[in-house]
């Protein structure tokens, strides 16, 4: 009966070990295992998601707003076409009555251009404005991307980490089976008292307990997989993989990268410019508008009271308009003012964002890199607490070890290997999020 206990412990252990902690063990191509890949994961949400099909219409709005209309003419036509019926009573001083009617008719069309030939630059500073607003809308979008592609890698990673914890308790649960097996054994056969296998039983349901709670959390988790991705909810797509952390990240190219990539740094840049063509417009108001109009006009009037038939008149007319503002009660200079402030106010802000992103860097580039660390000691101590399990193992089953003492062992061992997964999936996470700040986590 021992030499089967503890064949079979052995044999779980291994199979379980072999499963979680052989890192590179397990390829990538979850396509042809029937697996979701992260790759796979990711395409398919930029493809779906809500959030990111509104910025695509967002960006498509932004396109459109590129014109030429601040340089083109307007043109516009107008008719116009009334009808007048009259029907009058006069009465003279004798009392007879005279009535008359009238019928008139009136045909309006116009034809009218307007071309704007200097509005001290205002034009230019317009179409430049929207050419940025389009530059400011694709990092916008590329904002979302990136976002989704960082909450899609963390959610695969996640549940990569849950089904390790998951497996983790299943080997635990098994390990306070046999324990609970051995202990009901020795009490039905009278070798102990029926202390050692209740508490046993206890700990087997409180393992058990456990193990639901992690296997309930797995499930949600790849719910709100799926709703990132905009799948069914209940999809039976699984996720098979094996969380590798790059240990090649380094700080100095992640801040030069973050410099010239990062998505809202570079939008940043984009408002301060804005900032500055707005100036641009609102002192533009200071210079003289100059206007070229034209337009075509056709009339044509038939009435009663008229001599003749009818009249119609047709014809061309041009002119040119100049105007200078001269006294606006101090409007213009509050909207250059304001305008210069806000210019500044954008400098500020990318001056003060250049320095907090740097900050974030530095801080979380440590926290990866202690977690990286802590990766091989948490190895180190998970390998050592499951040797201490087969011996307490051994120890329990000869009757030379309690049964709490066991149990601390075992708990041990729970504790070294949580902290292995945590230590990676931690890790894992820092590393996506230092690749998301140095604008690296998603190529055009």
């Amino acid at each position: 009966m021992t030499k089967v206990l503890k064949s079979s412990l052995s044999i779980i252990l291994f199979a379980v070990l072999l499963s979680i902690y052989d890192a590179g063990a397990q390829n990538h191509n979850g396509s042809q295992t029937g697996f979701l890949t992260l790759e796979e994961c990711i395409a398919t949400a930029l493809e779906s998601n809500y959030s990111v099909a509104i910025s695509t219409n967002n960006l498509e709005i932004a396109k459109n707003n590129v014109n030429l209309e601040p340089f083109l003419p307007s043109l516009s036509a107008s008719s116009r076409f009334s009808d007048s019926r009259t029907g009058q009573k006069n009465y003279n001083s004798t009392g007879d009555v005279e009535n008359s009617k009238t019928h008139s008719t009136s045909v309006i069309n116009g034809l009218n251009a307007s071309w704007r030939l200097f509005d001290g630059f205002y034009m230019f500073a317009a179409r430049e404005k929207q050419e940025e607003l389009l530059k400011q809308g694709q990092y916008n979008f590329r904002s979302v991307v990136e976002n989704l592609i960082m909450t899609i890698s963390s959610q695969y990673y996640k549940i990569i980490s849950l089904q390790n914890q998951v497996d983790l308790l299943n080997e635990l649960v098994a390990i306070s089976q046999i324990r609970y097996n051995q202990a009901l054994t020795r009490y039905d056969i009278g070798s102990d008292s029926g202390l050692e296998y209740k508490q046993a039983k206890i700990y087997l349901n409180s393992d058990s307990s456990s193990l639901m709670l992690q296997k309930e959390n797995l499930k949600n988790a790849y719910i709100e997989l799926f709703e990132l991705m905009n799948l069914p909810l209940d999809s039976p797509a699984r996720v098979q993989d094996t969380i590798i952390p790059e240990r090649q990240l380094q700080l100095q190219l992640l801040l030069e990268s973050a410099l010239g990539k990062n998505t809202e740094l570079n939008a940043m840049r984009t408002r301060e410019y804005i900032a500055g063509l707005d100036y641009k417009i609102a002192q533009s108001s200071r210079y003289p508008v100059l206007d070229l109009t034209a337009g075509y006009n056709y009339n044509f009037n038939r009435s009663q009271l008229i001599p003749s038939k009818y009249n119609e008149s047709d014809g061309f007319n041009w002119g040119v308009s100049l105007s200078l503002p001269i006294f606006s009660g101090g409007e213009l200079n509050r909207r250059v003012r304001n305008a210069a402030i806000t210019r500044e106010n954008e400098r500020l802000n990318l001056l003060r964002y250049e320095k907090e992103l740097e900050s974030e860097i530095r801080q979380l580039y440590n926290f990866y890199n202690n977690n990286l660390r802590s990766i091989d000691f948490e190895e180190e101590s998970r390998e050592s607490a499951f040797l201490n399990l087969e011996a307490a193992m051994a120890k329990y089953r000869l009757g030379s070890l309690s049964g709490i003492e066991f149990r601390d062992y075992q708990l041990s061992y729970l504790s070294a290997s949580d902290r292995k997964l945590r230590a990676l999936y931690e890790t894992k996470l820092s590393e996506i999020r230092l690749r998301l700040m140095a604008g690296e986590l998603f190529a055009d």
